[in-house]
């Protein structure tokens, strides 16, 4: 009887600490993918943020990632949409309208990530993060004269390229075949 008893006491505690090892390693998972970014604090903000990160491998990461940056890209072209709406000056017109259609483009280049990713075309998936990463910035690149573009803009398109990133770093990671990295 003391034996059963101690065998069950043993797997109990034995259980426990692989399923703390495994939280460890999802934790540094997160921290390592975040390290190699252009970005690490907005990854980490985002990914720590996410309670599905605690159990996620590096396809779960990015699906993630895929997500948190779709939501933010919507928010973006929302934020343009708006700005477009209030401007009186012909010229920041133009550049609205002109990161209404960039912003646009960016979405459908993130919505179509998923299938790239489920498909495990991680070449593909790259490419079309790489097309979403610059859809901001060609934004951004349309007020490089005067009048500056909105605060508010210019911190959405920072926060943006930077959870478009983390996708990149994922790719690349899951390209290279280090899926548990």
């Amino acid at each position: 009887m003391a034996l059963s008893y101690i065998s069950v006491l043993f797997l109990i505690v034995s259980l426990l600490s692989i399923s703390f090892t495994l939280t460890s390693v999802r934790a540094d998972l997160v921290n390592d993918v975040c390290a190699k970014t252009q970005k690490p604090a907005i990854c980490l903000s985002a990914l720590n943020g996410d309670s599905r990160s605690k159990s996620a491998n590096l396809e779960g990461l990015a699906t993630i990632s895929i997500d948190i940056s779709l939501k933010n890209m919507q928010s973006a072209h929302d934020l343009v949409n708006t700005l477009l709406k209030q401007a009186t000056d012909p010229k920041l017109k133009t550049r609205y309208s002109s990161c209404l259609e960039n912003y646009n483009d960016g979405i459908d280049d993130l919505r179509g990530l998923p299938a790239l990713l489920k498909s495990k075309d991680y070449a593909g998936l790259n490419i079309h993060a790489s097309a979403a990463l610059d859809d901001p910035s060609t934004c951004d690149d349309n007020f490089s004269d005067p009048p500056a573009e909105a605060p508010q803009l210019k911190a959405a398109s920072d926060k943006l390229q930077g959870l478009i990133d983390i996708i990149l770093v994922i790719s690349n990671l899951l390209k290279g075949g280090d899926r548990n990295l």
